[in-house]
């Protein structure tokens, strides 16, 4: 029996995760929004600054996948 402790997710797992983290964070950014607090101003953008990541290397990695 092979040990499953270093094998990779699954293709479809990372697929599904790509979209829901963003979808999350961008509630995230909708919450945070709503809240005018200087630390949650600060908080915005790095979520923004996070999504915009996150969706530019999804995109980079589909492109490469084809």
């Amino acid at each position: 029996m092979e040990s499953k402790g270093n094998s990779e997710p699954s293709p479809k797992i990372v697929k599904w995760l790509t979209w829901i983290i963003p979808i999350v964070l961008i509630g995230v950014i909708f919450l945070l929004k709503n809240i005018r607090n200087p630390v949650t101003d600060v908080l915005f953008y790095i979520v923004c600054a996070g999504v915009i990541i996150l969706v530019i290397f999804s995109v980079i990695k589909e492109t490469k996948s084809r």
